[in-house]
């Protein structure tokens, strides 16, 4: 693999990363919106009293997910990156 291809795959793997902060960051921004709106629009009212807080935590608990995959799979393309990197150096 070429330099100009490791380089680019690089990229990937930071930009990844700085997905995954992102994900995490509008994960919790919606689930407070979630909690401190008035109505959520899919429920009726009484359920959407008492129903927004479990809304909310698997907002943030899907974005927590998501973020992780990003996180994980940005991770292994840089370590894979830098493996192939430290070959070439040889």
């Amino acid at each position: 693999m070429d330099k100009r291809t490791l380089a680019w795959l690089d990229l990937l793997g930071r930009a990844l990363l700085w997905g995954a902060v992102a994900v995490l960051g509008l994960a919790f921004i919606a689930s407070v919106a979630i909690v401190t709106s008035d109505s959520i629009g899919f429920f009726q009212e009484n359920v959407e009293r008492q129903g927004r807080g479990i809304v909310a935590i698997a907002s943030f608990g899907g974005g927590l997910a998501a973020a992780g995959v990003m996180a994980g799979l940005g991770a292994l393309v840089r370590l894979k990156v830098a493996e192939r990197l430290d070959a070439t150096r040889r």
